[in-house]
């Protein structure tokens, strides 16, 4: 049956009323009502908006997508400082036997919320997609931020849901794996760029087997490393820098109670830099720690010592005429690592000692901090400085300039260091809870070409 025509006014007036019909929806889009909201309504949103448990995020990983956080989790304030929150989110990672990676994510109140700490652990198997990590995080955030939401004036409008788990709930002792925990890896990547008068290349190939257990440590491992560069000089000669290396290890440790563990590290390896035919050592090892192991993620004090034997082939004669020898040799490393509110701590003191001949030894300290000193303000110094003398490897002879500028042989030295300083001071709006997606895509660097 036909539909009869509509005379040209009747048209106008069923546009109208359709436009006035969208019109509150258009203006009320960025909230969840279905109208505009009024002056009052406004006014009352925005009090109890900005009432909200204050949060600060303190995470690390890449699978903390902020804008994510901030978009699925209006009911908190996002600021930008720890110093201005109710609570911080401390979020620390490890990772997992398996491959994965487990965060702790310890809820520490903070203001009149001062003495409340809660922890709670996400573990992301290694091929989940960053959207279900994220999205894991989210919830896991949400879980430990609901007692501080409980007291604001959101409180009224926050609902918790529970989703059934479907079918019969899995007895983790009765799963039987079929790997017996071990997990396998192996990643190959190159790289090549050049032009006229220079060329690069270079390839790598890693190989993993690793079984994690709470009682036993397993890492066996194996590497290729090829890098070759040629370079035409101005006499119209070519120049040309060819580094290889090639090794594995075999690492095994054994847990002995909350604080000790013991194990030893077997490795080899190959290197045209260090003059290497073969570098093989054994170093049985010993490990205490003087916090909890279960502590790790927010602080560890460890000693590590290791005694055993490295046995040397060289390519080329040393500068102590020897193409090869087997020397007993012991080494210490005291560790210290903390992830607390006030910021981050990694410092080490290290050292290492040839036992046929003590003035063949090295040592040094390596560490670095970051620190929140006042709102807005942070600074971070790291850096390492060690004294060397144990280059056993030198090659007697001397370099070409060419060679040294390329670094294809290691050069002697008495001494190595490297420094990095750092400072941030952020000003302004302390809450960033608004997302905003707009031009998004040129992050990358690339080109925005427009046309019309």
């Amino acid at each position: 049956m036909p539909f009869p025509s509509m005379c040209p006014l009747a048209v106008r007036r069923l546009v109208a009323v359709t436009a006035l019909a969208l019109l509150p929806q258009v203006a009320g889009a960025q909230t969840t009502s279905p109208a505009a909201p009024t002056a009052a309504s406004s006014t009352a949103t925005d009090t109890a908006q900005a009432a909200a448990a204050r949060v600060f995020v303190d995470c690390q990983s890449s699978n903390c997508d902020f804008d994510f956080f901030r978009d699925q989790m209006r009911w908190v304030n996002f600021v930008r400082d720890r110093l201005f929150s109710d609570v911080l989110l401390l979020v620390t990672s490890l990772r997992t036997g398996a491959g994965g990676i487990e965060y702790t994510i310890a809820a520490i109140g903070n203001d009149k919320y001062k003495g409340r700490a809660d922890t709670a652990v996400v573990v992301a198997a290694p091929n989940d997609a960053q959207d279900v990590v994220r999205r894991s995080l989210a919830r896991t955030f949400s879980l430990l931020l609901a007692p501080y939401a409980a007291k604001s004036p959101l409180a009224s409008r926050i609902d918790l849901t529970y989703r059934a788990p479907v079918g019969a709930t899995t007895n983790p002792k009765s799963v039987k794996d079929p790997w017996n925990f071990w997990v396998y890896r192996i990643s190959a990547n190159g790289f090549g760029s050049g032009e006229k008068r220079q060329q690069f290349m270079s390839g790598f190939l890693n190989a993993s087997a690793n079984r994690v257990t709470a009682a036993w440590k397993v890492n066996v491992g194996a590497n290729l490393g090829y890098d070759e560069s040629r370079f035409t000089l101005s006499n119209g000669s070519t120049f040309t820098n060819l580094l290889r290396n090639y090794g594995g290890n075999t690492l095994v440790a054994r847990s002995i109670g909350n604080h000790f563990a013991v194990g030893a590290n077997v490795s080899g390896s190959y290197s045209d830099f260090s003059n290497y035919r073969l570098n093989l050592r054994v170093m049985p090892a010993l490990e205490w720690n003087l916090f909890d192991y279960k502590d790790f993620t927010r602080r560890q004090l460890t000693t590590y010592y290791a005694l055993g034997v490295g046995s040397y082939q060289y390519k080329q004669p040393t500068i102590y005429d020897r193409y090869s020898e087997t020397r007993p040799l012991h080494s210490l490393t005291v560790a210290w690592n903390a992830r607390q509110p006030w910021g981050s701590v990694n410092w080490s003191l290290f050292g290492s000692q040839y036992l046929h001949n003590t003035r063949f030894n090295s040592y040094g300290t390596s560490g670095f901090i970051d620190l929140r000193i006042a709102k807005g303000l942070s600074i971070n110094v790291g850096g390492n400085y060690s004294r060397v003398n144990d280059q056993l490897y030198l090659p007697r002879g001397t370099l070409n300039d060419n060679e040294i500028i390329a670094r294809q042989q290691a050069l002697a030295t008495n001494y190595r260091f490297f420094l990095n300083f750092g400072m941030s001071y952020t000003f302004g709006s302390i809450y960033n809870t608004i997302v905003n997606p707009r031009f998004g895509g040129t992050r990358g660097g690339g080109q925005m070409v427009m046309s019309f």
